[in-house]
């Protein structure tokens, strides 16, 4: 008899060489195509925010969202498609969140021989991601532990990046915070949903993290904090946070877990502080 997890599927290659070359193409193009920056104010919870918005995070942005489209359509394809929680949303988060990480970290490289190298390693990446997400669709499929693990260190190094990014930026509190509050819940959410959690109970989990990493975001603001520090802080209270959701849906928080939560939040915090400090 064959075992239940001896199936493997793979994406078309058709479609994952398209996707590939969107993925270049776009990436190109941010580099040549220069859009004017604008600035926007409005008033958030009471707060007045005001900010630029940088033509090259606009056009990230909508590479981002080319990435997103790339991943609905491969997951579409897939035989089990119909099955998989949330539909194919959730499969959109990685793939988008990834793209504009790599993005940001194109444009810090001079235009030359390293940004082509570049270019091509975060190409062969996304496309490592997208068969990833296509990989966790079938939860019998022989690589899907792999696959899942994968993704997990992902969510966890994009938080990193990303929380990092926005208290690098500058950006008023409201503006920042709630940025931090969404990327967070969808993140968590994504995690959830690897765990085998269901969409709707998932969300309601997924935003209470988002809403607790969010107001430190907010707090964080008004501490003369390093980029990296920041990102240490909210990435060691985003692991606990998810930690004791996932350990309270599994069968309960235990002392014993108490205590390792609790020692490796400590560790993270005494590394966050130490890196927090201005020099």
């Amino acid at each position: 008899m064959t075992p239940s997890n001896s199936v493997r599927y793979f994406p078309n290659q058709d479609r994952l060489s398209v996707i590939t070359a969107v993925i270049l193409l776009a990436y190109t193009l941010t580099r040549f195509v220069d859009i004017p920056t604008r600035e926007i104010s409005a008033t958030l919870f009471g707060s007045s925010i005001g900010f630029e918005l940088n033509g090259q995070i606009i056009i990230l942005a909508i590479v981002a969202a080319l990435i997103s489209t790339g991943s609905d359509t491969l997951i579409r394809s897939h035989p089990k498609s119909e099955s998989t929680a949330g539909g194919t949303v959730p499969h959109w988060i990685l793939p988008g969140a990834s793209a504009l990480g790599l993005g940001l970290l194109l444009n810090l490289a001079p235009l030359g021989p390293v940004w082509w190298i570049g270019l091509s390693i975060s190409a062969l990446f996304l496309v490592l991601v997208l068969v990833a997400e296509y990989t966790v669709v079938e939860p019998n499929d022989r690589a899907y532990q792999a696959a899942a693990f994968g993704l997990t260190a992902l969510t966890y190094i994009i938080a990193l990046a990303l929380f990092s990014w926005l208290r690098y930026t500058s950006t008023r509190a409201a503006l920042s915070g709630t940025t931090t509050a969404f990327l967070a819940t969808v993140l968590s959410l994504r995690l959830l949903l690897l765990s085998g959690l269901s969409f709707l109970r998932g969300s309601v989990y997924a935003s209470v993290v988002g809403l607790v990493v969010g107001e430190t975001m907010w707090a964080l603001n008004y501490w003369r904090v390093t980029p990296i520090g920041a990102g240490l802080l909210l990435l060691v209270q985003f692991y606990i946070l998810h930690g004791l959701v996932q350990q309270h849906l599994i069968g309960g928080i235990t002392r014993r877990m108490i205590v390792e939560f609790a020692v490796v939040g400590l560790i993270g915090v005494v590394i966050a502080i130490t890196l927090a400090a201005p020099r």
